[in-house]
């Protein structure tokens, strides 16, 4: 007979994970809804916090979901920026912020790659001519 205790051990680890996240959403639903409601000079029951915080959780779920499927139809087994992008398209401001953000990466990535790079001395050069124009490409500064 299979020992089963693993998959419980597995299956317990996940639930309270799940619960602390949930605990967490909560709290920072809380937290952000009294900083609103003191702004606004209004009153939030705790009924209404709450609903807030499991429609965030539910619309998290979603996302995930939303994301995975992306990256599997892409025949990926990692989720990347595009997805997110993907994620995002509906809401114009969420997007171009997510946008935003993924260029100054890259860039910042770029920057950091060239800091890298060791310089080595060149011994001698040989210029070869074609006799062809060619423009920089803007990319490559």
């Amino acid at each position: 007979m299979a020992d089963n205790t693993d998959t419980f051990d597995i299956d317990d680890e996940q639930l309270e994970i799940r619960q602390r996240l949930k605990a967490a959403l909560y709290y920072t639903t809380l937290k952000i809804s009294n900083e609103l409601a003191e702004e606004k000079e209004v009153t939030l029951s705790r009924q209404v916090v709450a609903s807030i915080a499991e429609t965030t959780w539910s619309q998290c779920q979603q996302f995930a979901e939303d994301l995975e499927m992306f990256a599997k139809h892409a025949k990926r087994s990692t989720i990347n920026a595009d997805d997110v992008k993907l994620l995002t398209r509906r809401s114009h401001k969420l997007h171009n912020f997510i946008s935003q953000k993924h260029e100054a990466y890259l860039e910042e990535k770029q920057e950091s790659r060239r800091a890298k790079k060791p310089r080595t001395k060149k011994s001698s050069s040989v210029t070869v001519s074609t006799g062809l124009d060619v423009e920089e490409d803007s990319n490559m500064d």
